[in-house]
């Protein structure tokens, strides 16, 4: 482990909401992050550059020069790969994993630990050649021209009705073969396969958000113990917490979990069209891509249609933010109680839960580097992880309100 993640790992156990400078501790820690600029400088250092770290027309020859040996094409500039808070698409880095003559190993953790995303969409046609192409040290010139006898493809809006081509069942395909003409033919007989993703997580989402919305289910569950325990004490209504009670919308439960208050689910609801753009953006405490794709009301609609989201960090945020909540939800009302306090054991299982969810839907384990998934370990150090989370939210509305 390096000594950047060592560092995320401790910031996350020591930082605790009850904390006398807590506020301050989280903007500290949200401002340790790396940006792709600084991952990229310290993926460089690990694989063979040795000049002064800060000195970007070095790295940049450094990186002419590795584009050029391995024949791969090379950007207009690459002095805007430094440039703080630049992001960059999929192709660019995997670009770069060739460049760099990566192996499948070696580019999911560039990706982990430098793209913060996913590796390989091996439900897409140019990322199953990409996944081929590095797994049998391939070129990036021949990826480009197995890529080339395909036409663009159009992604699906919605995943279909008859059995699905599972992502799982593509990969150990292509991990069975070494010959790209039976991989091109392949692709051709299942064409069709390739214009949808994320079935197996999207199963996963729909189901957590039955257990969670039914009538009678988790949040309807907590939502009487929330009530019944903080909302009493409030004089006036708009302060109270908003609780989803039986038949409760797809909004009015994304705002319980989120821990908002009446006045805010109001608010948001009449002036943004129930979206919260408006406060996860460039807020201090969502550095990087943790404002990316983060859980939204829409997003979970669409999920629940069955319909094909654009980016693969929507369908894996969500499927963390539902199943850490339903984990929870469901021991507090299990022992109906707002208050009890999680033994370590609880916390790890909660974590081996996500995790496990996570690596059966074809995603990397939670990484305590990248922002987003960093708040989720954070809160599992908390007593009480559920009402950290919530916590770690309100400082989310809060900093949004003083910018």
């Amino acid at each position: 482990m390096d000594q950047y993640t060592e560092t995320m790992i401790l910031a996350a156990e020591i930082s605790s909401p009850d904390d006398d400078d807590y506020e301050e501790n989280l903007l500290k820690i949200s401002a340790m992050f790396r940006g792709f600029d600084q991952a990229l400088t310290v993926f460089l250092g690990e694989h063979g550059y040795s000049g002064d770290l800060n000195d970007v027309p070095a790295k940049v020859q450094f990186l002419r020069e590795k584009f050029k040996a391995a024949n791969v094409k090379q950007p207009r500039d690459f002095k805007e790969w430094f440039i703080p808070k630049k992001q960059f698409s999929r192709d660019t880095a995997f670009s770069i994993c060739f460049a760099f003559g990566l192996n499948i190993d070696g580019t999911k953790d560039f990706f982990l630990r430098v793209q913060f995303e996913r590796a390989f969409n091996c439900h897409t046609v140019k990322e199953s050649v990409y996944y081929f192409c590095l797994k049998n040290a391939l070129s990036y010139s021949e990826a480009q021209e197995i890529i080339a006898q395909f036409p663009a493809q159009k992604r699906a809006k919605k995943i279909p009705g008859r059995d699905a081509l599972y992502t799982k069942t593509i990969i150990e395909y292509i991990d069975s073969i070494d010959d790209k003409e039976k991989l091109i033919c392949y692709i051709k007989d299942n064409i069709e396969d390739f214009q949808y993703n994320n079935v197996t997580a999207g199963e996963y989402i729909r189901e957590l958000w039955e257990d969670i919305s039914k009538k009678g289910g988790l949040a309807e569950k907590e939502g009487t113990i929330l009530d019944r325990t903080h909302n009493q004490d409030q004089e006036q209504d708009q302060e109270n917490y908003v609780i989803a009670g039986a038949n409760a919308s797809t909004w009015r439960i994304f705002a319980q979990i989120l821990g908002m208050t009446n006045y805010m689910e109001k608010e948001y609801a009449a002036k943004y069209d129930r979206s919260l753009t408006t406060v996860l953006s460039d807020n201090k405490l969502l550095p990087l891509k943790a404002a990316y794709c983060f859980p939204s009301r829409q997003s979970i609609d669409k999920i629940l249609r069955g319909e094909t989201v654009g980016d693969n960090e929507i369908i894996r945020k969500m499927l963390i933010f539902l199943t850490f909540y339903k984990y929870w939800a469901k021991i507090i009302t299990d022992k109906n109680d707002a208050f009890y306090e999680a033994r370590k054991s609880d916390s790890v299982r909660c974590l081996d839960t996500i995790n496990n969810r996570l690596l059966d839907a074809g995603y990397p384990e939670l990484y305590a580097g990248n922002a987003y998934d960093w708040i989720f370990m954070w809160s599992l150090n908390d007593d009480q992880p559920l009402a950290a989370f919530r916590r770690y939210m309100g400082e989310v509305f809060a900093v949004s309100a003083e910018q």
